[in-house]
């Protein structure tokens, strides 16, 4: 039961138990309870459930609850964790779940890359067809499905700031290893360091460290190692600005569901565009004719009329 009381006037001297009416906002009774109250020094407030007769139910661990607060709220200390907790802690299967939700969600931008590079992605959709020019979906859900997140969202102005990391350590050596020659001696070691060198431009054998998404971790190689020692627990939070491009692509793209498009069409960007009205892309071929990359006819004179754009 929920309701306001009247003020109750509060002293040093005890009171007897008194009925208090509880009422509504609107001033109607919902109730009441039965108090009996007076204000208690720091020392009586700790021995007070004794004299009240309640040893019983009184447990000394928990004497501060009888005592009054000094000083600023206190907030409680909550355990943020890294994992979803669905297996024990470090077990196999707790590995298997967390290289799953890792390829489901590069998997959704790899696909997403995929249709940015199709020209015909749309010619694909199922629920879309094209009557006399126009696109006609098939229900106002399958349109609003492939808008995606908000893009503003995701921009790094507006949208999150953070996101979950772990530290991976990184070298040329330790990731080809296994797939070059097997070195039958230190000449033939010596051999593929050289050649690993000559086709990077650097020392292979340099180990660079990096805060990187815990979604970019390689499913892979978390299977193959049934580790979940590199995930952080509590977590890390790297920003997102000083995380490299194609981990910031990923995280990015990965927003999107299957049947979003990352990329607007251009006909959705510029629903009333007319190619006969288009002037400033008349001159857009002009300058780009004009420039030094397109070769030009030796016999060709520049005319008067070519520096109107309405020509």
């Amino acid at each position: 039961l929920i309701g306001i009381t009247n003020p109750i006037k509060v002293s040093w001297v005890p009171t007897q138990i008194s009925y208090y009416p509880l009422l509504s906002r609107e001033g109607q009774t919902l109730g009441g309870v039965y108090l009996r109250h007076r204000l208690l020094t720091e020392q009586e407030a700790a021995a007070q459930p004794h004299k009240e007769g309640l040893t019983g139910a009184f447990e000394p661990h928990r004497k501060h609850r009888w005592m009054p607060q000094i000083g600023g709220p206190i907030e409680p200390m909550h355990r943020v964790s890294g994992r979803t907790g669905t297996f024990p802690a470090g077990s196999i299967e707790e590995a298997y779940e967390q290289a799953s939700i890792n390829a489901e969600a590069q998997n959704r931008s790899l696909l997403q890359l995929c249709k940015r590079a199709d020209p015909n992605r749309h010619e694909n959709d199922p629920h879309v067809s094209t009557v006399n020019g126009y696109r006609e979906w098939d229900s106002l859900d399958s349109l609003f499905a492939t808008m995606g997140p908000n893009p503003l969202a995701m921009s790094e102005e507006v949208g999150p700031a953070v996101t979950r990391s772990y530290k991976e350590t990184h070298s040329i050596m330790a990731e080809l290893k296994g797939k070059l020659p097997t070195a039958m001696s230190p000449a033939d070691e010596r051999l593929n360091l050289e050649m690993l060198r000559m086709m990077t431009h650097e020392d292979p054998t340099k180990v660079s460290t990096a805060l990187r998404p815990v979604v970019c971790k390689d499913p892979d190689e978390i299977v193959a190692r049934k580790d979940m020692s590199w995930c952080p627990d509590p977590p890390i939070y790297a920003p997102i600005r000083n995380l490299r491009d194609e981990d910031k692509e990923t995280l990015r793209l990965a927003c999107y569901a299957p049947e979003m498009d990352s990329q607007l069409t251009f006909v959705d960007a510029n629903p009333n565009y007319r190619v006969d009205e288009d002037i400033w892309g008349v001159l857009a071929d002009y300058k780009t004719a004009e420039s030094l990359v397109v070769p030009k006819h030796p016999g060709q004179h520049k005319r008067v009329k070519d520096d109107c754009i309405m020509a």
